[in-house]
């Protein structure tokens, strides 16, 4: 059975130069270029008014607290490499909703495939512009890599949402994605630290060329790239580090 990818995922979109394009778009700005519960079990139903309705919670004392703190360290509960696993779902999950958050502008606006494929560029694209700004980080080595495996593991879930048991065939997709995830990471650096010029090349190469697009369409994702690493540059780096952040919409400006 195949997977519904609109191209095949082993194929790189050819490289072609939108047209019209360096008279849409403007040069990058400098600053740019650096919990489970159990289930509730079902009690006796009895008129007796329980000890735990009319005695407060019981306070613990520092020492208790202290104690327990100590632990969850010993067990790592608080190491660098847990808080980043932790961290890195709440901001894997906020680049895999904006495919659907957005559909009016990517399947809509842009013409783009409702697909596996489209679903999956435009999900890299949000991975990216985080891993741009975890690089700033002193520990954003650490985190980049839980945020790319989160996606990955995303990724095979939905190959076999489509049927596909097989574990050679999803390696074989795994693989073909990962080479196109390289790809592209490369090419949007390249765009991000040169021109808007290089950038749209970037997506029309690996999020556009699926479809018959036009320069516009390219502009106003250049134009929403550029925004949103600049958003990205100026949230503080705890907040990040606790998995908080935010994409904005983007706008048809042109």
């Amino acid at each position: 059975m195949s997977l519904p990818l609109g191209n095949t995922l082993s194929k790189v979109s050819v490289a072609r130069s939108p047209l019209r394009l360096a008279s849409l778009v403007k040069a990058p700005s400098a600053r740019l270029v650096q919990h489970v519960q159990r289930p509730l079990a079902l009690a006796m139903y009895s008129t007796e008014v329980r000890a735990s309705e009319t005695t407060p919670p019981k306070k613990y004392s520092e020492t208790t607290k202290k104690i327990v703190y100590g632990l969850a360290k010993v067990m790592g509960y608080y190491s660098e490499g847990s808080t980043a696993i932790k961290s890195s779902h709440e901001l894997y999950n906020l680049c895999a909703r904006q495919m659907e958050l957005n559909k009016d502008f990517f399947v809509t606006s842009c013409n783009l495939p409702d697909n596996f494929q489209t679903w999956f560029s435009v999900t890299q694209l949000h991975v990216w512009m985080l891993m741009v700004r975890l690089r700033a980080e002193g520990n954003g080595k650490l985190y980049t890599q839980e945020l790319v495996n989160r996606f990955f593991d995303d990724a095979e879930d939905k190959i076999r949402e489509y049927g596909i048991s097989q574990q050679r065939v999803i390696k074989s997709y795994i693989k073909d994605l990962l080479a196109q995830f390289h790809g592209g990471v490369v090419a949007y650096d390249e765009g991000m630290c040169k021109d808007d010029p290089v950038l749209a090349a970037a997506l029309w190469r690996n999020l556009f060329a699926p479809s018959a697009n036009n320069a516009a369409d390219l502009a106003n994702m250049v134009k929403y790239i550029r925004r949103e690493l600049k958003a990205l540059e100026e949230i503080d780096g705890e907040k990040l580090n606790a998995g908080i952040a935010a994409f904005g919409k983007p706008e048809v400006v042109v």
